[in-house]
């Protein structure tokens, strides 16, 4: 929501350690990235190796080729319990879902010539899990992600994720905190602090808007109530669009939620009515050790042992394209522009994403409130990588 926190333009400036990066062998599947203007962007910069990117998910597979060297391992943790554990081996935030390794994919599989290549793929990534295979995503795990942020020096934040309302995952599907509510308001209170506390650090914070069609502005459960963390201040709320350009609707994985002010961006999640299948979905990493069910599509094998690659859609990949995206502008500009101002660092970053964003106006459907400018279906527009690393 951080198009009632932020309207502003940045100013380019001098780059520094980003480096160019090149389609790779599986890369005429990934249209998301000629979409958004990526593979032009990688022309300029895939990153830069001193902009530090954090996943809050289900762990990673610390063993994929795609992320070879390039994950800080003793800055990663596990946080599922809401106290940080610290562990260099990778067992702690081993993912044991396959959501993270996908997350990261999108964001950062490596410029390696097999494979995919991420949106940003020289970047370093921390590695924060905080919910494991059965397991909510606690409020106490999401505000030790978050705090955890706040203290290793962290450009980027990727929160593709919902806190759940409940002892499962499962038990209630919008997961809206209510401030009217004791228990809830402190899960506000708590959540929120720690998000400010990464923010306040430095930290961009680009969190999806889920896939249950929803309109988050006006929720049922009433006006003072929200899903977190997209709709805490300042967080880069993203939904999610097919490859026709609108917004996804398919089930599954669902259909993308929207609403005035909470989203600032729209980008591709994948939509199976726009495109088909596997046409209209997203390609990223998997883990191998994960088995694929006797229902879903096989994996992919591209590349040395290990390199695994699975189809998937929603709107956590919508957010991971824009972390990329940020990842790119930060790597171009603002991490080295202002080293000791952070919290000015990363507003320019994120006002420039707003700024060079495409415009989409409103289709023929009273659900969307707002503009050409901004609107709760696409925010400020359709995230331009090539725009926001040029302009």
């Amino acid at each position: 929501m951080l198009a009632l926190a932020l309207l502003a333009s940045a100013t380019a400036g001098a780059s520094g350690g980003d480096q160019p990066a090149t389609p790779d062998n599986l890369s005429d599947q990934q249209w998301p990235l000629e979409q958004i203007g990526v593979f032009a962007a990688h022309n300029t910069t895939g990153g830069s190796p001193f902009v530090r990117v954090a996943l809050l998910d289900s762990g990673i597979d610390p063993n994929h080729p795609e992320f070879a060297g390039r994950i800080d391992r003793a800055a990663s943790v596990n946080c599922t319990t809401g106290t940080p554990q610290v562990d260099p081996t990778g067992a702690l935030w081993t993912d044991d879902v396959g959501h993270g390794t996908q997350v990261a994919g999108v964001v950062a599989a490596g410029d390696n010539d097999f494979g995919i290549v991420g949106v940003a793929p020289n970047v370093q990534l921390v590695i924060v899990k905080i919910v494991g295979r059965g397991q909510p995503i606690t409020p106490a795990a999401a505000a030790c992600g978050f705090d955890w942020v706040a203290t290793h020096d962290i450009d980027v934040v990727n929160a593709s994720f919902a806190i759940d309302k409940g002892a499962t995952g499962g038990a209630d599907a919008l997961d809206f905190f209510c401030r009217t509510n004791p228990d809830d308001d402190a899960a506000i209170r708590s959540v929120g602090r720690a998000v400010r506390n990464a923010q306040r650090a430095g930290a961009i914070i680009v969190a999806s808007a889920g896939n249950n069609g929803i309109d988050m502005a006006h929720p049922a459960a009433g006006e003072d109530c929200l899903r977190m963390p997209v709709q805490l201040p300042g967080v880069i709320g993203v939904s999610s669009e097919g490859r026709q350009g609108t917004l996804a609707t398919s089930n599954p994985p669902g259909a993308s939620n929207y609403g005035f002010g909470a989203i600032d961006l729209v980008a591709p999640g994948g939509d199976p009515a726009q495109g088909g299948v596997p046409g209209g979905l997203i390609l990223s990493t998997f883990p191998s050790y994960i088995p694929v069910p006797p229902t879903a599509m096989p994996n992919i094998v591209d590349g040395p042992a290990g390199s695994t690659f699975r189809y998937t859609a929603g709107s956590s990949f919508a957010a991971a394209h824009v972390t990329g995206v940020t990842a790119l502008v930060a790597s171009r500009w603002a991490q080295f522009r202002f080293p000791r101002i952070p919290l000015l660092r990363s507003a320019l970053v994120a006002a420039r994403l707003l700024a060079t964003a495409d415009e989409r106006a409103c289709p023929a459907d009273p659900n969307c409130e707002g503009s050409r400018r901004y609107n709760g279906f696409y925010g400020f527009g359709q995230v331009d990588a090539l725009a926001a690393v040029s302009r």
